[in-house]
């Protein structure tokens, strides 16, 4: 037998292919952080709206027994 030995061939068309392959994964996974970063910022944002509202209405029902008190006060 001849003694062949195994020779890995390498073009330099799929090593192209596989760092653009790598690069596209790198760039998709700092994608997915800056997303993740943004949904967690506008769950917070929208966990703020919803307290500042429940205290308005708080305040505003607050406001309404005052006045309601005031008025009756005066008649």
């Amino acid at each position: 037998m001849w003694p062949f030995s195994h020779k890995r061939a390498t073009y330099p068309e799929s090593e192209a292919a596989v760092e653009a392959s790598e690069r596209s994964l790198q760039e998709a996974q700092a994608g997915a952080l800056q997303a993740d970063t943004k949904l967690a910022e506008a769950r917070r944002v929208k966990e703020q709206i919803r307290a500042h509202n429940v205290a308005n209405n708080y305040s505003d029902w607050i406001e309404g027994i005052v006045l309601g008190r005031l008025s009756d006060g005066r008649s």
